[in-house]
C-alpha cells in the first residue's frame, strides 16, 4: 500500500515539473514575439520620417564665364605651281668600230698545167686535172692556225665517180706542215662533187684528179 501511494506521488511530480516547463517555454516565446512586433513597428514609423538637415547633401552651383563664339573658316588651299621640265643636255654619241680580220678561205683550182704537174714533192704526176667541180664545199679553217694567223694551202686527190662523187682521197701536198690544213683539206675534199666523164654514152671514173685549198685570212 505504501509503495502504491509513492509511484502516485512521484507521477503528479513529474506532470508538474513537465507543465512548468511548458508554461515557462510559451511565456517566453510571447516575450520574444512581442519585442520583434515593437522593433518591427518603430522601424516603420522611422523610415516614414523626413531625412534631418544634418544628413542633407547641397550641390554646389557650377558658374562658367561667358565665352564668345568664332567661326572657323579653313584657309584656301593654296595653288600648286606649274611642274618644272628640266632639259637633260644632250651627250654626243661616240661609236665604236672594231674591225676584225675575219677568216676566210679562198677555194681555187690549180691552173691547167701544159704537160705534168709539179708539186714540189721531188716527182711528176702527169694526171688529168682539167676537171672543175661542180660543188666545192667550205673547209674549216685550222684552229691552231688560226690562233697563230697563219696562212696555207693543202693539195689532195681524188677519184671521180661515176656518179660525179669522189672517192679514194688523199693528201698530196700541205704547207705549212703541222697547222692543220692537210686534215681540214681532206675533210672537205670528201664532199667535192663534179659532172661525170661520158664516153660511148657510158659514165666512167676518173683517177688522178687533184684539187687545191687555199687557206687565206683577210
Amino acid at each position: 500500500m505504501t509503495s502504491l501511494l509513492q509511484i502516485n506521488t512521484g507521477g503528479r511530480e513529474a506532470r508538474g515539473r513537465v507543465a512548468a516547463r511548458f508554461g515557462a517555454a510559451l511565456l517566453a516565446a510571447m516575450l520574444v514575439t512581442s519585442v520583434l512586433l515593437v522593433l518591427m513597428v518603430l522601424m516603420i514609423v522611422n523610415r516614414g520620417e523626413a531625412p534631418d538637415s544634418k544628413g542633407s547633401y547641397k550641390i554646389a552651383d557650377i558658374w562658367q564665364p561667358e565665352r564668345s563664339l568664332t567661326e572657323f573658316v579653313k584657309p584656301p588651299k593654296p595653288t600648286r605651281p606649274p611642274e618644272l621640265t628640266l632639259m637633260q643636255p644632250s651627250m654626243p654619241t661616240q661609236s665604236l668600230r672594231f674591225d676584225a680580220p675575219a677568216p676566210s678561205i679562198s677555194l681555187q683550182a690549180p691552173p691547167r698545167p701544159t704537160g705534168s704537174l709539179q708539186l714540189g714533192l721531188g716527182g711528176d704526176f702527169a694526171r688529168d686535172t682539167d676537171y672543175i667541180p661542180v660543188y666545192v664545199p667550205q673547209a674549216l679553217y685550222p684552229r691552231r692556225a688560226l690562233s697563230r694567223a697563219r696562212e696555207g694551202y693543202a693539195v689532195v686527190e681524188v677519184i671521180i665517180t661515176t656518179s660525179g662523187g669522189v672517192r679514194g682521197v688523199k693528201l698530196v701536198e700541205e704547207s705549212p706542215l703541222n697547222y692543220g690544213f692537210g686534215s681540214a683539206a681532206l675533210k672537205a675534199a670528201i664532199k667535192l662533187k663534179y659532172k661525170p666523164r661520158i664516153i660511148d654514152g657510158h659514165a666512167v671514173e676518173v683517177p688522178g684528179v687533184m684539187y687545191k685549198f687555199s687557206f687565206r685570212l683577210e
